[in-house]
């Protein structure tokens, strides 16, 4: 008890840290992570491999009082770091979270600039949904219920994912497996200016990039958050999607949180140990229990 009582006191020091001091997020992340995992009844499958060829993993919590009759809804959640950092381990708390409210989480794995450029990253997530909609239900998941969401350079690679139908037809799937969409405050429809970004996805790239030239009209419905303290992600990504999707006959809806929620708290406020007002988390799995609903 005293150990958890420890961490859980450091849990304010690490998100002040990883707020500033990139290099030390993946430290501090590892801290509040285990706090986490000490206080939670979580049953996680660690390290399972969906890509051979690139030996990508993917890490399945559940819950250790599930019944194993019991089908749960899935969620697979891609994590940011501006397409050249991050990784699955330190994202245990919006795991926790998400398995709390009933799902079935998955968080895998993809390559990393400068290993590789766009589009290498966004095929791993399509293998990676590939996988769970073929094997989920044998860890307690209802591939009937598969929900994708992510932030920022995440929200990106499950926005492509979800509306760009090319990446999962190369693993003989569909967009129409993924039931719904919820991106956190997702990078859509930039023009990249600094050389890292322009790097990462390649002039000749610029317009198919953009993620509102791939609309059919066939998108999963769409949960669009992001905040005005944003000040990494510009706000305008969203509105150009929203506007894209509604052109299209999509159907989005969009939240907007107020200017004390940065880049990173609404990253944050994913887990309830974080949340006030503003629950993301919540948010997300209402809207999620809404289009299943329907």
């Amino acid at each position: 008890m005293k150990k958890l009582l420890l961490l859980i006191a450091l849990i304010p020091v690490a998100i002040l840290i990883f707020s500033f001091i990139k290099d030390s997020a993946a430290t501090e992340l590892k801290i509040l992570n285990t706090a986490v995992s000490l206080s939670s009844n979580l049953k996680i499958e660690k390290d399972v491999v969906f890509d051979q060829s690139h030996d990508l993993k993917l890490d399945i919590y559940s819950n250790k009082d599930w019944k194993a009759d019991i089908k749960r809804p899935v969620l697979v959640f891609f994590y940011g770091g501006g397409w050249s950092w991050g990784d699955k381990d330190y994202f245990t708390f919006v795991a926790d979270s998400f398995v709390d409210k009933g799902y079935v989480v998955v968080i895998p794995n993809y390559r990393l600039y400068p290993k590789v450029k766009y589009p290498a990253f966004i095929k791993d997530g399509a293998k990676a949904v590939a996988w769970v909609n073929q094997h989920i239900n044998k860890f307690g998941g209802d591939a009937e219920q598969l929900f994708i969401t992510g932030h920022s350079a995440g929200a990106y690679i499950a926005a492509m994912l979800a509306f760009n139908d090319q990446y999962l037809a190369a693993e003989n799937q569909s967009t129409s497996i993924i039931k719904a969409f919820a991106g956190i405050a997702g990078p859509y429809n930039f023009k990249p200016k600094e050389q890292q970004y322009i790097d990462i996805f390649g002039e000749e790239n610029f317009n198919d990039m953009r993620i509102e030239n791939h609309l059919t009209g066939n998108e999963p419905p769409a949960l669009l958050i992001h905040s005005e303290g944003d000040t990494t992600v510009g706000l305008f990504n969203q509105k150009l999607m929203e506007e894209a999707l509604t052109a299209n006959g999509g159907a989005v809806e969009t939240l907007v949180y107020g200017q004390d929620i940065t880049h990173i708290k609404v990253l944050m406020k994913l887990h309830p140990w974080f949340v006030n007002e503003v629950n993301v988390g919540s948010d997300i799995d209402a809207f999620f229990k809404g289009v299943k609903n329907k």
